[in-house]
């Protein structure tokens, strides 16, 4: 995808998901998980990315680009979306985009089911933006299921703050983290490697 037919598509996905009066990240945001993804992908290959709460595809299109542009070889986009309607949106706009590292796939269903009965253990990355009051269970199951050095990402880090609990699961598993202060707020934290 080139740069003018990213900005293109990323303006369509932003102005569609807006009239639908649907809840998306900020362009902000965007760059920021773009940045993180990319540094942590670049130059590998057959890695296992999860967008958890896709909503109609905006979030996803930062982390497709991030891989796209990092990965050496083929890597993997999991989707995952509770709203069937946002599904079926997400997949037609993205029906004409081809990404040639990248494999996409859209599903349906709860982001915390989805992630807990995975059939392969493995995630490399995560970028998390299901309900807030969620966060500590999804940290519980990312220390379970993302490989050592593994990176996770959470939205609304800021507003409206995840709880507390949040923070202390990745304290207790060893995880250091930062928060980009972007408006909403993006958490950013690691696995340990070992």
């Amino acid at each position: 995808m080139r740069e003018s037919e990213f900005r293109d598509f990323e303006l369509r996905l932003r102005l569609n998901s807006d009239s639908a009066g649907i809840s998306r990240i900020d362009f902000e945001d965007g760059l920021v998980i773009y940045a993180a993804l990319f540094t942590f992908a670049h130059g590998r290959s057959g890695l296992k990315v999860y967008d958890l709460g896709s909503a109609m595809g905006y979030s996803m299109l930062w982390l497709a680009k991030a891989l796209e542009d990092a990965c050496s070889g083929p890597c993997e986009l999991t989707a995952v979306e509770v709203r069937p309607e946002r599904v079926e949106a997400a997949r037609a706009a993205y029906r004409d985009v081809a990404f040639e590292r990248v494999s996409v796939n859209f599903v349906h269903g709860d982001a915390l089911k989805v992630l807990e009965d995975s059939e392969d253990d493995r995630v490399d990355a995560a970028f998390v933006d299901v309900q807030v009051s969620l966060y500590p269970r999804v940290v519980e199951l990312l220390t379970r299921k993302l490989s050592p050095g593994g990176l996770a990402m959470f939205h609304n880090a800021i507003r409206p703050p995840p709880p507390a609990e949040t923070f202390q699961l990745l304290v207790k598993a060893g995880w250091r983290y930062t928060i980009v202060p972007t408006l909403e707020g993006v958490l950013i934290t690691r696995r340990p490697p070992s």
